[in-house]
């Protein structure tokens, strides 16, 4: 029995439960399918919390596809995922690794395990200004300084880099250490030669992926993975436990259903020729606008289906400004270096053509020199962020704030990285950063 075919079968009874709508809107006609299939647990259907009918046969067909022990559905995103994860396994007073690129839900995660955390910054790329890999150097040079119980770190990045996960791995194994990838970005990788090869493919312990992103679910729809190659040791249902404790005692079943309709159409013949054909269809596109003196960030290890697009002589932010006003397009981000558009099942081809004739025709400000790059110094860190998160703060002004620790997160979203968070010093950067907009900061 699947969940799609459980909710199909419209159950032959009159309810006196949540939801009360009765499976129609009041008040929203074109959701009228939506509410159709909006259930609670109720006789005869399956419990997220303690699977043991639909939901853990669906979650069963989605381990075996991704070669995971075990494989969790979510309905509260990758920010789910990454707080299950991390709380599985982390203990208050542990040591933890974490990227400082990685997404603010593992700050959060930080907070609510009592974690001690030290930062790792990845590699920079100057010339489209972003962060870079995780070099494996440097992930063993802490590993033999510091006993540590989990390394954190997100590949793809946002812009679509990839870490070399499997040197990561073994050097994480070599020491004890749980690897943790959010790779919320990369939930295609499993099913097309043409894309890297996943996390748990290179032996990561937790993988999380975000089916939204681009992978065709709506929001709030992802998937974590527990490894088979996990240690012995490890008990798999903590992270059912962990799950419980963070997620809604009332999960969405359409969003269950849509989880499995996800990962069973990216696993068919169709679903992987859908992927093939994006991922051609945005190499004919970037050879295209290559002849127009456009650059991608693009090599061996990137993630083909996200199109970071600069030219030397423009402004990114320029580009994605007019393109919005001229014709209506909006990308994912963008900075005074470049932009960036997201791809995923449902872009088109037309779509792209679309994108492609649109830059070819705005009309750009040239610039006579490429803007300066600049990324956030290695944190000064004042207090653990389970300890700031329960400190008292006060407000001071902008010129007072030099190596005040902050009790507020700085976090540029997109792409949810954090600049500052609290229990740090706050730095010169940090209020360059923030402009003369920041008169009080707390």
């Amino acid at each position: 029995m699947s969940i799609i075919k459980l909710l199909s079968k419209k159950p032959e009874r009159i309810l006196f439960t949540t939801p009360s709508h009765g499976q129609k809107s009041p008040y929203l006609p074109n959701l009228e399918g939506y509410y159709n299939w909006d259930y609670s647990e109720i006789e005869g259907f399956d419990n997220l919390a303690d699977p043991s009918g639909a939901i853990l046969m669906a979650q069963g067909r989605a381990s075996d596809c991704f070669g995971a022990k075990n494989t969790f559905f979510l309905t509260g995103g990758a920010t789910l995922g990454i707080l299950a994860a991390m709380k599985s396994v982390i203990q208050e007073g542990d040591r933890v690794l974490v990227a400082r690129n990685c997404h603010k839900s593992v700050y959060n995660g930080l907070v609510v395990t009592c974690a001690r955390v030290d930062w790792l910054m990845p590699e920079t790329n100057d010339y489209f200004g972003i962060y870079g890999e995780i070099n494996p150097e440097e992930v063993e040079n802490n590993l033999k300084l510091n006993q540590y119980k989990a390394l954190i770190i997100t590949s793809p990045t946002y812009e679509g880099v990839n870490s070399d996960i499997e040197s990561i791995s073994k050097i994480c194994r070599q020491y004890g250490v749980y690897l943790i990838v959010d790779e919320a970005h990369g939930a295609l990788y499993n099913f097309s030669d043409k894309l890297p090869k996943t996390a748990l493919e290179q032996g990561a312990d937790f993988v999380i992926n975000s089916l939204h992103k681009n992978a065709g679910a709506p929001n709030q729809c992802a998937l974590l993975h527990v490894s088979n190659r996990i240690r012995d040791d490890f008990e798999w249902r903590q992270v059912q436990r962990a799950i419980n404790l963070f997620n809604t005692s009332s999960p969405s079943y359409p969003l269950l259903a849509c989880i499995e309709a996800a990962v069973t159409y990216l696993h068919s013949k169709e679903g992987k020729k859908a992927i093939d054909d994006l991922i051609n269809n945005i190499e004919h596109f970037k050879k295209d606008l290559r002849k127009e003196g456009w650059e991608f960030y693009d090599n061996e290890n990137s993630d083909p289906t996200k199109i970071l697009i600069k030219r030397p002589d423009v402004s990114g932010l320029e580009l994605s400004e007019k393109l919005f006003r001229e014709f209506h397009i909006e990308d994912e981000m963008a900075s005074d270096v470049c932009a960036l558009y997201l791809c995923g099942i449902g872009t088109t081809k037309a779509k792209l053509d679309r994108l492609k004739n649109a830059i070819k025709k705005v009309k750009l400000t040239k610039q006579t020199q490429e803007p300066k790059v600049s990324f956030q110094p290695f944190p000064f860190v004042k207090m653990l962020p389970f300890e700031a998160f329960y400190k008292d703060y006060a407000f001071v002004s902008k010129e007072n704030a030099i190596l005040k620790v902050s009790s507020e997160m700085i976090v540029p979203y997109p792409p949810g990285i954090g600049i500052l968070y609290p229990g740090e010093a706050i730095q010169e950067w940090h209020l360059d950063y923030l402009g003369d907009d920041a008169g009080v900061i707390k």
